[in-house]
């Protein structure tokens, strides 16, 4: 026996092979997932940091399968929801998700399944967690696992940083305080710490307290291929991504900055005789789950989409990811770079870039950050808020919402530091694109981690 390691330890652990082995046909556990299924296993809270394709939902799937009672899964997009419910039944799991697209009758429903113990996985959006954990409170229910999905929208320096997520340890606290997982697939050591903070992960709250581990697996991606390719204009950019899609056989996800441009591309691929199809959040929630199904079955080969598209979807046959523009950070580009190859086969992953876009990037940033004076102008006088670009109104409106100008004081300094740590983490995304060294070592690096060999880029080749 190892060091350290309790013969109980080695019966859970083989306890929890046994329902793997039955639900998802696996005989071990990946790198990493054995040691985190056991982790919870024992009762610590956990953050777990697994790249994309790394099998995070196993995680907590099978605690919650081997503990009385249910588990409460926070997941940021209904049709990511959706999908997961979905896939957690063909595998014969109970599962059910609760959201603001249902009934009251539907939900009714999905509650009444928990209390009969008939589901063992509840899914929500974080904006619905206060309110569920009300209801659930009332019904003297309580979850016996808080699983806390793309956790890196809690940290206000993530890339995809959602308000409502910053609620979340008051949710867990509402809840009854259950043992919580956070798992994400990109996140640097401040946000890992900001996750940590705000679910409280180990911190004793009213006499209640879990021992807590994190866990960080390695974001190296071997099977994936990385390029970069500068364009002097659109016109360029539409022929390089046709030729990286006649050259990459298999479905393609290709990201895009807009709907419109999302909306564009579609038609210009679907008239060129390829199937494609848009993606994007002003689409209606049947359409998108339409384009997702599809897309799954091999019946479309590419998806142009923006950001939303992806995650957390058990997409394994995407040969080729394609950024038609540069996102604004690194941990973006690599989450959605990411998706490709998630079966182990090679993927290649192509940046398009042209100097303007940063600049466009950066217009928009200070449009999320509008300047102190112009904002307290607008709070204070509403004809000035009235001629403001609606970006900039909106960004005024998030911010007098946050920093709460009605109460006293306002405290600009977390502001200041966000809007200076979003220029920081831009300005490293355009070093990547014109960095002459290796780009999975720029890309690593700036997880923390170095890397001895590349498995291919444009600048080692094999590119």
């Amino acid at each position: 026996m190892l060091p350290g390691v309790t013969a109980s330890a080695i019966d859970r652990l083989a306890t929890a092979r046994a329902v793997l082995q039955e639900h998802y046909g696996h005989v071990g556990f990946r790198p990493l997932q054995g040691v985190i299924v056991g982790a919870i296993m024992a009762g610590k809270d956990v953050l777990a940091v697994l790249p994309t394709g790394g099998g995070k939902s196993i995680c907590y799937q099978i605690p919650a399968l081997l503990r009385p009672g249910f588990t409460i899964v926070v997941s940021p997009l209904i049709a990511l929801m959706q999908d997961q419910v979905d896939s957690a039944r063909r595998r014969g799991i109970s599962a059910a998700m609760v959201s603001s697209a249902q009934s009251e009758r539907d939900q009714e429903a999905v509650l009444t399944g928990v209390i009969g113990g008939e589901i063992k996985l509840l899914y929500a959006a974080p904006e619905r967690l206060g309110r569920l954990a009300g209801q659930l409170r009332s019904l003297g229910l309580q979850p016996s696992l808080l699983a806390v999905d793309e956790a890196h929208c809690i940290s206000e320096w993530g890339h995809e940083f959602r308000p409502a997520y910053r609620a979340l340890g008051r949710a867990r606290g509402q809840l009854g305080w259950p043992q919580t997982i956070g798992l994400t697939g990109s996140a640097t050591v401040e946000v890992r710490s900001d996750i940590q903070g705000v679910l409280g992960l180990g911190r004793p709250r009213r006499g209640r307290g879990y021992p807590s581990a994190a866990y960080v697996g390695s974001f190296d991606r071997p099977n994936l291929r990385f390029r970069v390719q500068g364009v002097k204009h659109n016109a360029e950019r539409l022929q390089r991504l046709l030729g990286a899609l006649r050259q990459t056989p298999g479905s393609a996800i290709i990201y895009a900055p807009t709907r419109n441009l999302s909306e564009s591309l579609s038609r210009i691929l679907w008239h060129q005789g390829t199937r494609a199809l848009p993606y994007h959040a002003g689409l209606t929630a049947a359409r998108r789950t339409q384009t997702l199904v599809r897309f799954l079955d091999g019946n479309v080969r590419v998806v142009v989409a923006t950001c939303a598209f992806g995650m957390g979807i058990d997409a394994p046959h995407v040969r080729l990811v394609a950024h038609w523009a540069p996102p604004s950070t690194i941990e973006a580009y690599y989450q959605e770079a990411g998706r490709a190859g998630r079966d182990g086969d090679r993927g290649d992953c192509l940046l398009l870039h042209h100097g303007a876009d940063f600049g466009l990037r950066r217009r928009l940033l200070l449009t999320a950050f509008p300047p102190r004076d112009l904002v307290e102008r607008a709070w204070r006088d509403p004809k000035v808020t009235a001629r403001l670009p609606a970006g900039v109104r909106s960004a005024v409106e998030r911010l007098r919402g946050e920093l709460r100008p009605d109460r006293g004081h306002v405290d600009w300094s977390r502001i200041r530091k966000r809007r200076r740590l979003a220029l920081e983490r831009l300005r490293c995304m355009r070093r990547y694109a014109g960095t002459r060294r290796c780009r999975r070592r720029v890309l690593l690096e700036w997880f923390g981690e170095h890397v001895r060999a590349c498995g291919g880029c444009d600048r080692c080749g094999n590119g």
